[in-house]
């Protein structure tokens, strides 16, 4: 996901935000996983904008780091918490793909540790330097009309409670964004390196296309841990201008892991494949109503009407919130990557109509 899907999302996000929800949208907490091994994360993974999970990886001489945050403050908080657990440089961060929730904090990273390495797929570096980061320059055009207009209402005593919560993390992205430098991987992985820390092996890999054209996952066997990126989010995926036939295989691949803890790119930690399980099943269905649908001569519209996934909704959030968030994550844009690959035609990831 992007932001630009959630800044053209803002009517769902006003209703999503949790009403209680401390601190800013970047706050992170760590969470030790195994001997330095580390996950950093925010508690509330539905919360607005989005902001996904970073594992650190505590070698002898050095730090590695999975993701490399939403923005410059996600990134300096997680160089802080960073900080606190060793005074080791990151010699190297990774970004799983493309989306700027997971790389707009590169450049704090390079600030605070000049000689870092960072790593991507041919495709992340691309669409980085590309069409696809055009709205990181347009912030203010996307969110100013609608943090004007909610201001006066918060002035007025008018603004809902969840609003204001949404409205606060809004102003405090719209500031964060002038630090923004958009800072690409500088070391790109096509197919799999291996980094050598002594006695670890971390793995970066690409086992083929699925939520993006280049998304890498991190593989430490001794550790028995994979982290996939958006390949797997929980509890509520994420399908904008995703390739569902090949997502379906990369997810297989995935489950060849023999894994003790999945770090999805969002959300909860996993321990077994059931989640991947329940995404290869959806992805299966999808496809295949898609495909019924193309083969009746229905178009777009009508084919996104007429999917049904009632027989795994139960598995996702349930309340207003999960709803919303499942039909706008989820069930609208990878039904119409479905669609589009039932047609034979391209996916193009940032494309027009990509939210559409």
């Amino acid at each position: 996901m992007t932001f630009r899907d959630v800044l053209s999302l803002l009517v769902v996000l006003a209703t999503a935000v949790p009403a209680h929800a401390a601190g800013t949208a970047w706050d992170l907490e760590i969470v030790p996983l195994k001997p330095d091994i580390y996950l950093l994360r925010r508690p509330e993974p539905l919360r607005q904008p989005v902001e996904g999970n970073v594992l650190v990886i505590v070698n002898e001489r050095d730090v590695v780091v999975f993701e490399g945050g939403g923005m410059p403050v996600a990134a300096d908080n997680a160089i802080r918490l960073i900080r606190s657990i060793t005074t080791k440089p990151v010699s190297h961060l990774i970004n799983s793909h493309w989306h700027g929730d997971h790389n707009l904090g590169n450049q704090a990273y390079r600030a605070e540790f000049p000689g870092i390495t960072i790593i991507g797929h041919p495709a992340t570096r691309a669409a980085m330097l590309g069409p696809p980061y055009k709205y990181v320059t347009e912030f203010q055009k996307d969110l100013g009309p609608t943090i004007s207009e909610w201001t006066a209402l918060k002035e007025k005593g008018e603004l809902s409670e969840r609003r204001s919560v949404l409205l606060d993390d809004l102003n405090l992205l719209l500031t964060d964004a002038k630090r923004i430098s958009v800072t690409p991987p500088d070391l790109t992985v096509a197919d799999e390196i291996v980094l050598h820390r002594g006695t670890r092996e971390i793995h970066i890999r690409h086992l083929g296309r699925g939520n993006t054209e280049g998304d890498l996952v991190v593989w430490l066997p001794g550790e028995r841990i994979v982290a996939t990126g958006d390949l797997v989010v929980h509890p509520i995926p994420y399908g904008f201008g995703s390739f569902p036939r090949e997502w379906i295989e990369t997810l297989g691949r995935i489950k060849e892991f023999p894994f003790e803890i999945l770090v999805p790119g969002h959300g909860e930690v996993q321990k077994d494949t059931a989640y991947v399980d329940l995404l290869i099943a959806m992805l299966e269905t999808l496809r295949a109503q898609a495909a019924a649908a193309v083969a009746a001569g229905l178009d777009l519209d009508a084919t996104r009407k007429q999917l049904d996934l009632s027989a795994f909704t139960a598995r996702f959030p349930k309340d207003d919130m999960g709803i919303k968030l499942f039909e706008a994550w989820w069930s609208s844009p990878i039904g119409r990557s479905a669609w589009l690959e039932a047609k034979g035609l391209p996916i193009v990831q940032a494309g027009s109509g990509e939210n559409n």
